[in-house]
């Protein structure tokens, strides 16, 4: 029998082969998939029942071209069914769904994205810098190339923030919101603004030209995820290194842009961040969980928005891939309601 971490490893040999093969690619198309993941999810897809923990839902990998690379991602299920884009945590990539969409709906047609500088997605130019502003453009690039008029949002932590801040400034396009353990990108007090901006600016540069440094082995990136996440399952970190890891001369680095670490130049302060949530008009289900990150935040903006339901669910910050299991009937209840 094969291990569960000899299967990753298996996956993640494919992905970063796969990946390179030009054959993959298909033209006249804004988005390119590969086609032979993609036949063995039409093939194997089957009907995930609510609670369910297995699944036979497979997924094929997708890459969207923008100005400087692609954003790449996986899909799940037909693109006839109802659209989902998911939208993953700070320095984790599309894999942080890879245990809670397989248990949804076949009728949904779920993408889930690697944020640019993360997973398998090209970083962003040099000399440029991440800030969640930026991140809503890169969702315009993504529903263009998916030809998206709308689309409903599964979002955890950070990614949950932006797509708040997508859904306020164009409501047109957002049908639904689950937001998974956050809302807002992390916001200051008015006044620490100035001294934030001089931080970031005295720190510029400090990441351009640092050495990635080169683990030994891939379980080695393993438990170094799981020292800075200490709310993560070694099943989950394993998962997340498939595609948060490339193979070098030596052993494997963590592909993650270095620059995603700089101190940001660009902070919302809570007013604003509140009103941005006051401008969403699609209904939103918020998932927090008993051991909760932004459990303040969440206690101070949810009442801010129009339509939205709170769960909270046992686990973590990392619910949604440590135990997706309980999180997965809630979720596919609220994306399959007509609310």
């Amino acid at each position: 029998l094969i291990s569960n971490y000899a299967a990753l490893l298996i996956e993640y040999s494919m992905i970063h082969l796969l990946w390179r093969l030009p054959r993959f690619t298909l033209v006249n198309c804004r988005y390119r998939a590969l086609t032979a993941m993609a036949e063995s999810n039409k093939a194997t897809r089957r009907h995930a029942r609510q609670g369910s923990t297995t699944s036979t839902i497979t997924a094929a990998e997708i890459s969207i071209d923008v100005p400087w690379g692609r954003i790449s991602g996986k899909a799940w299920g037909s693109p006839s069914g109802r659209p989902v884009l998911s939208l993953h945590g700070y320095l984790d990539n599309a894999g942080s769904f890879d245990k809670l969409i397989p248990l949804l709906s076949p009728d949904l047609y779920v993408v889930a994205i690697d944020w640019p500088g993360h997973g398998l997605s090209s970083p962003r130019p040099a000399g440029a810098y991440y800030h969640f502003i930026n991140m809503v453009a890169d969702l315009k690039y993504v529903i263009d190339g998916l030809g998206w008029k709308n689309f409903s949002f599964l979002s955890h932590s950070m990614g949950a923030g932006v797509a708040t801040l997508f859904a306020a400034s164009l409501p047109e396009y957002v049908e639904k919101m689950v937001a998974l353990e956050g809302l807002v990108p992390f916001s200051v007090d008015t006044n620490d603004l100035p001294m934030r901006l001089g931080k970031a600016i005295r720190n510029l540069g400090k990441f351009e030209d640092k050495a990635v440094k080169i683990y030994s082995s891939l379980d080695t990136c393993v438990l170094r995820l799981m020292e800075g996440n200490k709310g993560l399952t070694r099943e989950s970190a394993e998962t997340l290194c498939v595609r948060g890891t490339t193979p070098v001369e030596n052993g494997y680095v963590f592909s993650r842009d270095l620059r995603l670490k700089s101190t940001s130049m660009l902070y919302f302060s809570h007013e604003m961040s509140a009103s941005f949530v006051k401008k969403v008009q699609c209904p939103v289900l918020v998932v927090r969980a008993e051991i909760s990150l932004v459990q303040e935040m969440l206690d101070r903006l949810v009442k801010c928005l129009k339509m939205s339901k709170t769960v909270t669910v046992p686990g973590n910050h990392h619910v949604h891939i440590n135990n997706a299991v309980v999180v997965a009937p809630v979720v596919n209840d609220w994306l399959l309601s007509d609310v």
